[in-house]
């Protein structure tokens, strides 16, 4: 029912409205059919009427002369406002507008501005076949300027300048498809240089200078991928040297120089992975040299020498680690060496020599934690001792006993020894003073031994309190002299290797044994040091050391620290002499210092055998 009321109304209001709306669409079609139609007649038919012109008042004009301006009209609009060509924009001085999304096919050539949909500038410069090519300038979409120089092919391309958004200048120089390469700058947000010479593909390559925030150089030198590589120097932020010499990678490597923070050359050599390895001068500040020899990472490591400030050597020899190891020699600070031998962590530590102030050989031995280690000497073997010591002093020559005046005895007088026995002996008559009995002269040899045993054994109980015997003599308490065995003397010869025959008292020869000492003392006077051996039970050849004395104070003085800094525990005892004697047990070896009014005077070591 509605819609039988409605419609009569919106039927005029359709034909009337919305028809022609529809029809406008196709209006321009219309009119350009009949503006064809109209010149096609006007240009083309025959004047034969009035039908061919136009009246104008009291003229008459011709059609085909108003389709003729209208055709000229046409063009003129065309090609001198909406598509122009480049000969007519140069002539007239003016841009042509193009669109950037019919840019690419349209194949203009000439100079154009391009802009965006929505009408912002693009590009504004030379085209050629629709690209970017020649001088131009690029513009960010709010019209600030981004790049200003070469194009090639629609890609920045040969010299030119770089904008950030905010007008700041970038970088300035050549371009290679739309990267920096060439020669260029790059340029910091206050518009100071960062960075001056040679780009490849955007990173810096070949010969540049890097600078640091205020101006100063930070680098200069070659470049690869962007960073260090090949011969360069690199200063710090307060424009002092750093480095100098080879770089990979960023890194120092090859020969090179390092420098402190004031500037002075602290190092030159060989360098990998950016540490000091291989031969180099490690440099004092005043530039003499404090090192000469191998590095290995930053640390001597192999054959080098270490010099004082006055250029004179301290140390000569290996080095592990940084740190004094294997053979080496030490000096004092007026070149005077005081050490020879060898070192382990930084310490004299082995077999070494120490020297006294005027070069003189003060001891020669082991060496433990930096001191003399007379603990070490204790248990080796007699070969061993002289490989390390070398000879010992030769031995005094032994004294000729003075025997006393004998009575000659006559013929015709009895002995003596048979009128003690208060009897005749016919026997005893005839026998002489040098056919004395086996069993006498016996008796008289044990009766020898006994006294030499009691006294040895006295002597070796008394030790430490005969010190003034031991001073004097300068030998371990053993009534021998020096290289001469104490047992030996009160021993006949073969009773420590031969068996005794049951029911005599003389000893038989064994001749598969040698004829040796049961023990041996070998002296140093030079060193302070003497040394007594004993031979093996097993092997009477083998001697090894079992007692040792010294009185070098550089032997006693170290060890007495040691011990007491350690706290170990001691036994002390006055000695009738006023002297004051301490013991310390140290592994297994018994170490005893005689001490005079505080001052040390002996040490005596000996090998203590552990219980079974």
């Amino acid at each position: 029912m509605i819609e039988a009321i409605l419609k009569p109304i919106f039927k005029p209001i359709q034909r009337m409205i919305i028809r022609p709306i529809k029809q406008a669409k196709t209006l321009p079609k219309r009119l350009l059919a009949m503006l064809r139609r109209f010149l096609v007649t006007a240009i083309f038919g025959p004047l034969r009427s009035l039908d061919n012109y136009l009246r104008l008042g009291s003229y008459y004009i011709a059609k085909k002369l108003v389709a003729i301006i209208v055709v000229l009209s046409l063009i003129i609009v065309y090609f001198g406002f909406i598509n122009p060509p480049a000969f007519l924009n140069k002539w007239m001085g003016k841009t042509p507008q193009l669109e950037a999304a019919a840019l690419a096919g349209s194949g203009f050539n000439g100079t154009a501005a391009v802009k965006d949909p929505d009408g912002n500038l693009l590009y504004e410069g030379a085209l050629v076949d629709g690209l970017y090519s020649g001088e131009g300038k690029l513009y960010y979409p709010d019209g600030t300027l981004r790049y200003r120089g070469a194009f090639d092919k629609g890609l920045m391309s040969g010299d030119g300048e770089l904008y950030a958004e905010d007008g700041n200048l970038l970088y300035r120089g050549q371009f290679l498809n739309d990267a920096y390469s060439g020669t260029g700058a790059l340029y910091n947000a206050d518009g100071t240089v960062s960075y001056e010479g040679a780009f490849l593909s955007g990173t810096f390559e070949g010969a540049g200078v890097a600078y640091n925030a205020d101006g100063s150089i930070k680098y200069a030198g070659a470049f690869a991928h962007g960073l260090y590589e090949g011969e360069g120097k690199l200063s710090g932020a307060d424009g002092k040297p750093v480095y100098e010499g080879a770089f990979v990678a960023g890194v120092y490597e090859g020969a090179g120089k390092l420098y402190d923070s004031q500037g002075n050359a602290s190092y030159e050599g060989g360098f990998v992975s950016g540490k000091p390895s291989g031969p180099g001068k490690e440099l004092y500040p005043s530039g003499f040299v404090k090192y000469e020899g191998e590095f290995l990472l930053g640390a001597y490591h192999g054959a080098g020498t270490l010099f004082g400030e006055s250029g004179k050597p301290l140390y000569v020899g290996t080095f592990l680690g940084g740190a004094k190891s294997g053979t080496g020699e030490a000096y004092d600070d007026a070149g005077i060496l005081r050490y020879s031998g060898q070192f382990a962590g930084g310490q004299y530590q082995g077999i070494g020599s120490l020297f006294d102030t005027d070069g003189a050989l003060a001891y020669k031995g082991f060496f433990r934690g930096g001191a003399p280690s007379g603990e070490s000497f204790v248990g080796i073997t007699l070969a061993k001792l002289q490989e390390t010591l070398g000879a010992a002093d030769p031995a005094p020559p032994a004294e000729e006993p003075v025997l006393p005046d004998l009575p000659v005895a006559e013929e015709e007088e009895a002995p003596t020894g048979n009128e003690s026995t208060g009897g005749d002996s016919p026997a005893g008559a005839e026998t002489s003073p040098d056919a004395s009995t086996p069993g006498n002269e016996a008796s008289e040899q044990a009766d020898g031994t006994a006294a030499g045993g009691v006294a040895n054994a006295q002597e070796a109980a008394n030790a430490v309190a005969s010190t003034d015997d031991h001073a004097a003599a300068g030998t371990i308490s053993s009534g021998g002299a020096a290289g001469t065995s104490a047992t030996a003397g009160a021993e006949p010869a073969g009773s420590a290797n031969g068996p005794v025959v049951q029911g005599e008292g003389l000893p038989i020869e064994d001749p598969l044994l040698p004829l040796l000492p049961a023990t041996q003392q070998l002296t140093y006077a030079a060193m302070g040091m003497t040394f007594q051996l004993t031979a093996d039970e097993d092997n009477p050849e083998l001697f090894t050391v079992t007692k040792m004395a010294t009185w070098n104070s550089l032997v006693m003085e170290p060890a007495y620290k040691r011990l007491v800094d350690a706290k170990a525990t001691s036994v002390k005892e006055t000695l009738a002499s006023g002297r004051t004697s301490v013991r310390f047990v140290s592994g297994n070896v018994l170490l005893t210092f005689i001490l005079n009014k505080d001052k040390l005077v002996r040490m005596e070591l000996e090998g203590i055998i552990p219980e079974a």
